[in-house]
């Protein structure tokens, strides 16, 4: 296994699935939409639960924008996975226009109905390949950027479940004490 390859996974892909499953799954510990003396398997088993109960409800009920949009990806490992390679892919997209204006004028350039085709299609795009997102990341060592990324994942769930901070908070919390 290739070090840096390894390396890569864990910063782009490992620690932001640590840090979005240790969100989600502590508003739903906190909410007590799960139990945290649940193991894997029962968790697993009241995620898709939610999920069911959630796709009832026709705007997914009280919960917040990332969570219902993580439902929609597909709740659980794969779709956090997805939400995050979206987010990856639509900030990049929106980074682009603002660090390159002049791309805005020139995408009206065919008339105003091409531009919005080809603002759908590059949507509809970046939507699948957020659905396929071990493609996205992996252009070789698939099974190491899945295993990194489901690593992370649990790793956050498991933080989540024990009421645990996370090592930043941790470190902040030390760092402000150490001031006057």
């Amino acid at each position: 296994m290739d070090f840096l390859l390894l390396l890569e996974a864990i910063i782009k892909l490992g620690i932001p699935m640590v840090i979005l499953s240790w969100i989600i799954f502590t508003w739903l510990y906190g909410g007590g939409d799960l139990d945290r003396n649940a193991g894997r398997k029962s968790i697993e088993a009241q995620v898709k639960k939610i999920k069911k109960s959630f796709e009832k409800k026709k705007h997914g009920g009280n919960s917040n924008y990332m969570m219902e949009k993580w439902m929609w990806f597909g709740s659980g490992f794969y779709g956090l996975a997805g939400l995050w390679t979206f987010a990856v892919i639509e900030i990049g997209d929106l980074l682009r226009v603002i660090f390159n204006p002049s791309s805005i004028p020139e995408s009206f350039d065919h008339g105003f109905v091409t531009a919005a085709v080809e603002l759908v299609l590059n949507q509809l795009g970046n939507l699948i390949t957020a659905f396929l997102w071990f493609s996205y990341w992996a252009d070789n060592g698939v099974i190491t950027w899945l295993l990194v990324a489901y690593v992370g994942y649990w790793i956050g769930v498991e933080l989540a479940r024990r009421g645990e901070d996370m090592p930043l908070q941790v470190m902040l919390r030390k760092f402000r004490s150490m001031l006057p």
